[in-house]
């Protein structure tokens, strides 16, 4: 009977033990509770955990301090306009990328190798050649360093619907309103998969 007693009471010892110290546990989330979305179409939608569809797309960059009034005041009207007459729900998002210069950065080693060959084939001005190659190097640090160092703001618009053809709908219903002056682009498959690691890992680089 004392053996029975002991036993019973180490048990429940350990259970209370095992509740404890499962508060402090680390879970495993499912991948729905971190990114709540489940996958994304080759047209570049989302369809999140209850099955509904978002279409993100990408806002042309603007700088807007350099803008003369008429200019400013066009882009705010247009806003203005796309709120006003687009009823359905519409999100405006901003994430912060690190700056994109992978096409400049082609182009100006095409320049370094192009200049090289020139200069190691002693044919032609070698001194202009070595100008324009010391520019070339100077022009691909410089769009390197931008690429490492600076980020930039980009918006989204981000359309919603309940199913595949809905969505269809409503994308060309706001490139119709939007499309023109804030150079609506939908984002595809490819790159929507960066921004949703950019919603879920906001404090990590690009």
């Amino acid at each position: 009977m004392k053996v029975a007693e002991n036993r019973n009471k180490k048990h429940q010892e350990e259970t209370f033990l095992d509740a404890f110290f499962s508060s402090f546990r680390k879970k495993d989330n499912a991948i729905t509770d971190i990114a709540p979305y489940k996958r994304t179409t080759k047209e570049g939608y989302l369809i999140d955990e209850e099955d509904n569809y978002q279409a993100f797309l990408k806002v042309k960059t603007t700088d807007l301090v350099s803008l003369n009034p008429d200019d400013l005041n066009r882009i705010i009207h247009q806003l203005t306009d796309i709120c006003r007459i687009y009823t359905e729900n519409l999100k405006i998002l901003a994430l912060t990328y690190s700056t994109e210069t992978t096409e400049q950065q082609m182009y100006w080693k095409s320049k370094i190798n192009k200049y090289r060959r020139i200069i190691s084939s002693n044919t032609g001005n070698v001194q202009r050649y070595e100008t324009m190659l010391k520019l070339a190097l100077d022009n691909f640090r410089r769009v390197s360093w931008v690429e490492d160092n600076l980020s930039e703001l980009t918006f989204f618009m981000v359309v919603y619907g309940k199913n595949e053809k809905e969505i269809n709908t409503r994308v060309r219903d706001v490139l119709r309103l939007g499309g023109k002056q804030f150079s609506l682009k939908q984002v595809d498959e490819k790159n929507i998969e960066k921004v949703v690691f950019r919603l879920t890992n906001m404090n990590t680089d690009l």
